[in-house]
């Protein structure tokens, strides 16, 4: 039988991320608000699409929706 690996932990910037879009803000509002390019927002979405196995911008948003409480 084949260990499962643990499910990795978010960042806190990843965190971060995820709770600015639940609040519907753009890449570039997040990136203003967290005072980090655009590209690094890019990359924290897909960074956590990954961890949570997410395919898809429609079941990132899914996941937002159902998943997240609203701050």
């Amino acid at each position: 039988m084949e260990e499962q690996k643990p499910t990795p932990l978010l960042s806190l910037k990843e965190i971060r991320v995820i709770n600015l879009a639940k609040r519907c803000l753009t890449n570039k509002e997040i990136a203003e608000q967290l005072k980090i390019k655009v590209s690094t927002v890019k990359s924290h979405r897909r960074n956590v699409m990954k961890k949570l196995g997410l395919k898809g911008k429609n079941e990132f948003l899914k996941f937002l929706v159902l998943n997240v409480p609203k701050m």
